[in-house]
């Protein structure tokens, strides 16, 4: 009686849930197909850079484009208010110097991705962070959004960073760099053990990684991170700082010719940027501005700009 009676209790559970239906006008978000109506903010996207430069903004949560690896870590979508503040910074800093040190924009047009995905929150990973990610070319994800502030120097450079890594490996997937690059510090590259040097350090103060040859522990990793960690951190703070605080640093180790690795691979990102894509890295002796004088200017501006209300 006791084994009939739970039969009957399961068969009639199971007969309820067969009658259960979702409502009609129910809308799960995240599995597509859903249209949009165009807001202000997609009309100021468009006009600042679909229009000029053929690229998407995505912003909306959309998990098949958010995520680089979805067993890493659950993220959560940019806020609406930060979109604007974080893509106008973008903008400047980033696309303004190219275009005045280029002088037109047919190079950020054949190169900048077709698509910026952003995210509300880092990913993690292993006990690291990772704030961006570039696809073949095709699209940069940015993360961490929600913490974007435009009048905060550490997060202005922070973003710019990132980006300007993943824009340096578009650009060395298009044409490679000079193949005696890797040559200079092949006997340092690990991809596991360059996590030992300043972890935790602000992108700026990696004297371990600066007496090895590098300008950031993460150059470490291999010759393509190594390449776009030196074009990207001149740029982003500035040749002043190599000079003064990297190679000031890599004057005093004891491990290798530190001094000299970092001098040869900023000569050949230096040449590589002239005789590959026809853009000066510094000023000349005309008193014409390069990339790394345009970029530190972009930045000074962004952060001196009082935010809209």
């Amino acid at each position: 009686m006791h084994v009939l009676l739970s039969a009957v209790l399961l068969l009639g559970a199971f007969s309820c849930r067969e009658k259960e239906t979702i409502a009609d006008d129910l809308v799960i978000p995240g599995l597509g197909g859903t249209e949009e109506t165009a807001n202000e903010l997609d009309k100021w996207l468009y006009e600042n850079f679909t229009l000029p430069y053929n690229i998407e903004v995505v912003y909306r949560w959309d998990a098949a484009q958010m995520y680089s690896n979805i067993t890493t870590s659950r993220l959560v979508p940019v806020e609406f208010d930060l979109v604007q503040p974080m893509m106008a910074a973008i903008r400047d800093v980033w696309f303004e110097p190219f275009l005045q040190a280029a002088g037109s924009k047919d190079f950020l047009c054949r190169l900048a991705p077709k698509k910026v995905v952003l995210v509300g929150s880092p990913e993690y990973q292993s006990g690291s962070i990772k704030l961006g990610e570039a696809e073949g070319g095709r699209k940069i994800l940015l993360m961490n959004v929600n913490a974007f502030d435009a009048q905060n120097e550490d997060q202005v450079k922070s973003f710019l960073h990132v980006i300007l890594h993943e824009f340096g490996h578009i650009m060395h997937q298009t044409i490679m760099f000079d193949k005696t690059f890797q040559d200079i510090s092949a006997g340092f590259y690990d991809s596991t053990g360059w996590k030992n040097y300043d972890v935790g350090k602000p992108n700026y103060n990696n004297p371990e990684a600066f007496q090895r040859g590098f300008t950031r522990n993460y150059g470490m990793n291999n010759k393509d991170d190594d390449f776009v960690e030196v074009f990207s951190m001149v740029l982003v703070y500035g040749k002043d700082w190599f000079d003064n605080v990297v190679c000031a640093t890599a004057q005093q180790s004891t491990i290798t010719d530190a001094y000299g690795a970092l001098t040869q691979k900023l000569a050949l990102v230096e040449s590589y940027m002239r005789d590959t894509w026809g853009i000066e890295m510094f000023d000349d002796e005309m008193g014409n501005k390069g990339l790394e004088t345009c970029v530190q200017e972009a930045i000074a501006t962004v952060l001196a700009t009082p935010p809209t209300e």
